[in-house]
C-alpha cells in the first residue's frame, strides 16, 4: 500500500509549487494581455474527447490534492477505501508511480514557465509566438505529456476504480492534440510544419534534426 508518510509531503511540496507558479503566471498573463485568462474560443474538438480529458484531469488533480491532505489528517485508510482499491501494489510499483507523478508535475510547471505570457494554443493574437524552447524544443505538447505521466503514476500508486478512469485521458488528449495541431498549422503555416518535423507529439522524436 502507498506509504503516505513519504508520498504526502513530497506530492504536497511539488503540487503546491506547481499551483503557485501557474497562479502567478496566469495573473501576470491577465495583466499583460488584458484578456480573460480562463476563456477559450470554440473548437471542433469532439465533445467525447473533451469530456474524457476533462474527467481524467479533474480526477488526477483531486487525487493529487488529497494525498497530502490525507497524510496531514492521518486518514489514509478512509482515503484508500474512497477510491475503491483493486489491489495492493508492491513497494517498487508505487515508488515508480510516485516518480512518474513527480516528473509529471515538474514537466507541467516547466511547460507553463517557458510559455509565460503566451496564451494557450486556442486563443492566440497576431503577436503570439511559437514556443520552441525548454520542453517544447523536443515535444509539441509537453503539458499533455505531463498529464500522461501523472495518470500513469497515480494508477501505479493507487490502483483503483477511480484512478483507472484516468486511462480515458490518453485517447482524449490525443484527439485534442490533433485538432490543436490543425489549428496551429493554420496560424503559423510552414513554421509549424517545420517544427512538427523535428519534434515528437508527446515524446521526443527519435529522428535527428539533421535528417530533415
Amino acid at each position: 500500500m502507498l506509504d503516505f508518510s513519504i508520498a504526502g509531503p513530497i506530492v504536497g511540496l511539488f503540487s503546491v509549487a506547481d499551483a503557485a507558479l501557474h497562479l502567478y503566471l496566469d495573473v501576470q498573463k491577465s495583466r499583460f494581455t488584458g484578456e480573460r485568462v480562463f476563456t477559450e474560443p470554440r473548437t471542433n474538438i469532439p465533445s467525447s474527447a473533451l469530456g474524457a480529458a476533462s474527467l481524467s484531469t479533474i480526477l488526477a488533480f483531486c487525487v493529487v490534492f488529497l494525498i497530502p491532505v490525507t497524510w496531514s489528517y492521518g486518514a489514509e485508510s478512509e482515503f484508500i477505501l474512497l477510491l475503491i482499491p483493486l489491489f495492493d501494489p508492491a513497494v517498487s510499483v508505487w515508488f515508480l508511480g510516485l516518480l512518474l507523478l513527480i516528473i509529471g508535475i515538474i514537466l507541467h510547471g516547466w511547460a507553463r514557465f517557458v510559455r509565460r505570457q503566451m496564451a494557450s494554443s486556442w486563443s492566440m493574437s497576431n503577436g503570439h509566438d511559437l514556443i520552441e524552447i525548454g520542453p517544447y524544443s523536443r515535444v509539441r505538447h509537453p503539458s499533455y505529456t505531463s498529464y500522461f505521466l501523472s495518470f500513469a503514476g497515480l494508477i501505479l500508486m493507487l490502483p483503483s476504480m477511480v484512478t483507472f478512469v484516468m486511462i480515458l485521458g490518453y485517447p482524449g488528449y490525443y484527439l485534442i492534440s490533433l485538432e490543436e495541431e490543425r489549428h496551429l498549422i493554420l496560424h503559423f503555416g510552414e513554421q509549424y510544419t517545420n517544427y512538427m518535423s523535428r519534434t515528437g507529439r508527446f515524446i521526443p522524436s527519435l529522428r535527428s534534426a539533421s535528417s530533415h
